[in-house]
């Protein structure tokens, strides 16, 4: 039996999607989770063992002071370099986050409502009720119009929804979220280290909606076991996001034209 045209073979796509699942599942091995062995179900037993892998995956690990949006802004402000606002939390990994995530990582959003994620999101960002309003008066109208936005989040389903996502995937969209994630990440990190010598590279790119939407949660400017789970968190947005995939397509072509200015060259 032949393979459509242009399809990737079935053992190359098992390779790949064998590789994603496990690059995105390391650090939580690191960290004593096993995916196969998070309890399932609404039960007391089962709600209380999520909530203390939770537990466990923080316990004595500290969160960076900064993520990648913070590291920048600090070097911007130190040279007087006016970099534009940001549109979210000052750190994805501030600690009023840092419960609520790991809960909602295990469980999934059934096991942290939206008030509490909203309040820790408040604490986090305590410079910006507007964007707090914002996203509470969003909720409130989905509800009245009868729609869960906690369903369409990427984490609805915690960390076992995710390796679904890339094990139920069709071949050709893994192989071209693979492609395209793999793509923005070297030309993100190219451009980053010509932003040194070229600060308004860096204005730019963080002046669209994608740094907030990938560059702050799915890139890694490192090698090794981050590197790429950042990148396997890139692949599993690009599939489970089609609007996200559109704008990484669209904030691909702003990197390809940044790279090709004498500048940056």
């Amino acid at each position: 039996m032949t393979n459509p045209i242009g399809a990737p073979p079935p053992e190359s796509t098992a390779r790949l999607r064998a590789a994603v699942a496990n690059a995105f599942e390391r650090p939580f091995r690191g960290a004593g989770i096993d995916f196969a062995q998070i309890p399932q179900g609404d039960s007391d037993e089962a709600f209380d063992a999520r909530r203390e892998m939770a537990a466990r995956m923080l316990r004595d690990r500290r969160s960076p002071r900064q993520d990648f949006d913070g590291a920048p802004r600090a070097v911007a402000a130190g040279a007087e370099f006016e970099l534009p606002p940001s549109r979210s939390v000052s750190s994805i990994f501030h600690p009023a986050l840092m419960g609520p995530g790991a809960r909602m990582l295990i469980g999934g959003t059934e096991d942290v409502g939206f008030d509490e994620m909203a309040d820790a999101w408040a604490a986090a960002t305590p410079g910006n009720p507007e964007m707090i309003e914002h996203i509470r008066a969003a909720q409130r109208d989905a509800a009245l119009a009868g729609d869960d936005l906690s369903a369409q989040f990427p984490l609805a389903h915690g960390l076992p929804g995710l390796i679904r996502a890339v094990q139920e995937a069709d071949s050709q969209r893994l192989c071209t979220a693979v492609r395209d994630c793999t793509k923005a990440n070297s030309a993100l990190t190219m451009l980053l280290a010509y932003a040194g010598h070229e600060p308004e590279i860096l204005r730019t790119l963080m002046t669209d909606e994608m740094w907030d939407q990938w560059v702050r949660v799915g890139y890694a400017p490192v090698l090794g076991i981050g590197g790429e789970a950042a990148v396997a968190m890139s692949v599993i947005l690009h599939l489970l996001m089609p609007e996200w995939a559109e704008g990484l397509e669209r904030y691909q072509i702003l990197m390809d034209a940044l790279l090709i200015q004498p500048a940056a060259v």
